[in-house]
């Protein structure tokens, strides 16, 4: 048995960790509750709920120490950093049968007219969340790495190539014929230089 767990295990103090854990969970649990159903979608809500979402995480895992310290087990499990790495290695999708041919590019773009291209940027995101406010576009696309990601959501390269305020300068393309069963998804280029 580990000593951590014989030196706290069925002590009085390990009993008011854990109750006091118990209670602090508890609580931010509620806190997440009201701040989460009081939110409307928009985008200027995502910063204050992530933050009370890590504060729930890290209250559950306080209570998960000290319940194990208390008496040796814990009643939930906490998901970690380690059970992503697992759940990557997990596929339960079927082997599909045939290549794969992977096309690999650089495109270089100049921006001419940084506020037209942000500008298209918000209108694409206002197309693919009709739903969301000029608030929410504006908040969510700030930056060119917004602007190329609201552009080609679902709709490809095309429409950044065509977005006011930039111009394509020079771009080259490359093509591999493989499996498809080696893909580092850290590195999802590698194959170009692997």
């Amino acid at each position: 048995m580990d000593e951590d767990v014989e030196d706290t295990q069925w002590t009085e103090a390990a009993r008011e960790r854990y109750a006091a854990s118990a209670e602090q969970l508890i609580a931010q649990i509620r806190r997440h509750v009201e701040l989460t159903t009081g939110r409307e979608g928009r985008q200027r809500e995502l910063g204050p709920y992530f933050e009370s979402t890590d504060e729930v995480h890290e209250a559950a895992v306080a209570f998960t120490d000290a319940e194990f310290d208390w008496c040796g087990s814990t009643s939930i499990r906490v998901h970690t950093h380690k059970d992503d790495e697992d759940d990557d290695n997990w596929n339960d999708e079927e082997d599909e049968e045939g290549d794969v041919l992977s096309v690999l590019g650089r495109w270089d773009f100049r921006i001419t007219d940084p506020e037209a291209f942000l500008a298209a940027g918000r209108r694409a995101y206002a197309k693919t969340w009709p739903g969301d406010t000029a608030e929410d576009a504006e908040i969510a696309v700030q930056t060119p790495h917004n602007v190329v990601s609201e552009l080609l959501h679902g709709r490809g390269l095309g429409r950044v190539e065509k977005a006011p305020g930039v111009e394509v300068r020079q771009y080259w393309t490359t093509t591999f014929v493989h499996d498809g069963t080696e893909v580092d998804e850290d590195d999802p280029f590698g194959i170009a230089v692997g």
